[in-house]
């Protein structure tokens, strides 16, 4: 896997700046309480990124309870090991979706955001997160389906092309309209599916889709798969329809709560 699926380096500091974004807080606004963490509980996070949600789920759980949070991004988790230094019940180490570095039935709830969709081995992933939950054990996933992004422009076959190579970045770029039934073959009941909807009318440093921009560019860079003018020219066109008040974004995400059946 690249640096860039990995959000390694300089990636790693470009995603955490995303994370701060009035979008994202309200996402983890909602995800909390989908997950509805009693103090107490052992909670597990998947692909926690810069640890942002995990310092928020400690405080949950507070000190009785335990965060354990896993990435493959050692960048990442030094971010987090950073966040989270004076919550001593928080855990970070490396692993990854497909192979949870824990035993079974550990864990009383788990929280997967906008990992699975990067996972080639989705079966596999879930039927991990079943494992180490306890029964009767809870787990909310979040993913975005990108075919219901609009992203407003006056060349839509250079937009097209660049979101068609963006989409190359994941394992599965529409998966919510199929994870239901994986969660089920996986043993799960699905008690809850609601949607979020980033919309953004402008674009600056304190929306979702400016740093957007950024990823995309940097990725399409890493792979060379258009001309560095080309993308350069995508994203000036959309930095001058926001001066031009003519901006427009929007992007639906998925956030599917499961319950692994009690014995």
């Amino acid at each position: 896997m690249n640096d860039f699926l990995r959000f390694d380096g300089a990636h790693a500091t470009q995603a955490e700046a995303q994370y701060h974004s009035p979008e994202m807080v309200r996402q983890r606004a909602h995800l909390r309480d989908l997950l509805a963490l009693a103090p107490g509980e052992r909670v597990l996070d998947i692909g926690c990124g810069p640890g942002i949600l995990a310092k928020e789920m400690a405080a949950d759980v507070g000190s009785t309870g335990e965060i354990f949070g896993i990435d493959i991004s050692e960048s990442m988790l030094a971010l987090a090991g950073q966040r989270c230094s004076a919550e001593d019940w928080v855990t970070l180490r490396l692993g990854r979706a497909e192979e949870i570095p824990f035993g079974d039935e550990e864990f009383d709830a788990a929280i997967a955001i906008q990992v699975y969709e990067y996972v080639p081995d989705i079966e596999r992933a879930l039927v991990e997160l079943f494992r180490v939950l306890r029964p009767g054990g809870r787990a909310v996933i979040l993913d975005t389906d990108w075919d219901s992004l609009v992203w407003y422009t006056e060349d839509r076959a250079r937009m097209r092309k660049i979101l068609d190579f963006w989409d190359d970045h994941l394992a599965d770029p529409r998966l919510p309209e199929r994870l239901g039934p994986l969660l089920a073959r996986a043993g799960f009941v699905q008690e809850n599916l609601t949607t979020l909807t980033f919309l953004n009318q402008e674009c600056h440093e304190g929306t979702y889709s400016f740093w957007l921009i950024g990823f995309v560019q940097s990725f399409l860079r890493d792979q060379g798969r258009i001309s560095p003018a080309e993308a350069q020219a995508w994203a000036a066109e959309l930095r001058a329809l926001a001066c031009d008040k003519r901006y427009f974004f929007s992007l639906d995400r998925y956030a599917f709560t499961a319950l692994r059946p009690a014995l």
